[in-house]
């Protein structure tokens, strides 16, 4: 036996310890991990009972303060819900504009290239093969260079939105406070359940974008493919191919544009009507809707569940920190 392979004595086993400690770490997180799945529905249904009567309680508190200042609380929503409006719509615009000016752009980077494999081909007959082949690869780098493209210039108008946004309901919350004087905190729950509701919407109009960008690419790509598997026996039928070929990226393109075109304008219209369901909370009473309270137990609840995962990525980091034997 080799000196260097003689363990010395007390060190036999470190590696073997450090997973042991692991595997002890693993087994600990496993016995927090299951519990809270277990609980889980249990503690929705009693949180969401809770909730109900907190909120009829809350708002009930908050009106009866409001009530004294009802008109000019109702001006001030009123003048707030015209404000978003003038906010949102420029972005939206822009939006709208980015979109049909990168669609537009993706359809002049892709139609020469019909043009010009189809003069190829008139001039050597023999070497169709050869030619598709480039063809094939050319349209594909510039799908996929335009549509990320595309992608990073309407991903971004979402954080705008959000930003925007933000500031409104500063806005918001400064024009209210003074109504509110003896109801502040049930005045900022609802505020911090608009804000939520307000940011879920910007999510998803970002997770829109992406993904119907991500979309076209992938209904894009395979067109050249498809032309390239199929020699043409003539330079007719290439013809024939490539203008079928044209069509179909203008479809794409085009059902594209309709798909995304109306979001923004959906996307303004949703955080209008989260404003008008505020106003009507704060005004006279009405019976307490389902989704007044779904939509401060989801709040809660994320926050719950997001704190607990993070305590258990803490301790997952502590495991990872282990010195490596």
């Amino acid at each position: 036996m080799k000196e260097d392979s003689i363990i010395p004595f007390g060190q036999e086993h470190p590696f073997q310890d450090k997973c042991g400690e692991a595997g002890a770490e693993a087994d600990h997180l496993k016995k927090k991990l299951v519990p809270f799945a277990m609980d889980l529905p249990c503690c929705l249904v009693q949180e969401s009972e809770k909730l109900k009567e907190q909120i009829r309680r809350e708002l009930e508190e908050l009106r009866l303060q409001l009530q004294p200042n009802s008109e000019q609380v109702c001006q001030k929503m009123n003048e707030n819900v015209l404000a978003l409006k003038q906010c949102l719509r420029p972005c939206t615009n822009e939006l709208q504009n980015s979109l049909n000016e990168n669609a537009e752009q993706l359809r002049q980077q892709l139609a020469p290239l019909s043009c010009q494999l189809e003069t190829a081909m008139k001039e050597n007959i023999n070497c169709m093969q050869m030619a598709l082949t480039p063809f094939a690869c050319e349209f594909k780098n510039k799908v996929n260079q335009q549509v990320d493209k595309m992608k990073c210039q309407l991903t971004p108008f979402a954080d705008q939105l959000q930003e925007k946004i933000d500031q409104h309901i500063c806005e918001l919350q400064k024009m209210l406070t003074p109504f509110a004087k003896g109801a502040q905190e049930q005045l900022n729950r609802q505020i911090e359940c608009l804000a939520f509701q307000m940011k879920k919407n910007v999510d998803q109009l970002r997770a829109k974008l992406s993904d119907n960008t991500e979309n076209l690419k992938q209904k894009l790509t395979p067109f050249a493919e498809e032309i390239k598997g199929k020699l043409p026996r003539s330079s007719e039928e290439l013809h024939q191919s490539l203008t079928k070929l044209s069509g179909q990226v203008d479809q794409q393109i085009d059902e594209f544009r309709k798909n995304v075109g109306p979001f923004g304008e959906c996307f303004n219209k949703a955080l209008v009507q989260l404003l008008e369901e505020l106003k009507q909370k704060l005004g006279p009473p009405h019976p307490c809707t389902v989704e007044d309270h779904l939509s401060l137990l989801e709040k809660d609840l994320r926050d719950k569940v997001n704190s607990f995962f993070c305590t258990l990525k803490q301790t997952q980091d502590e495991m990872l920190s282990f010195p490596k034997p």
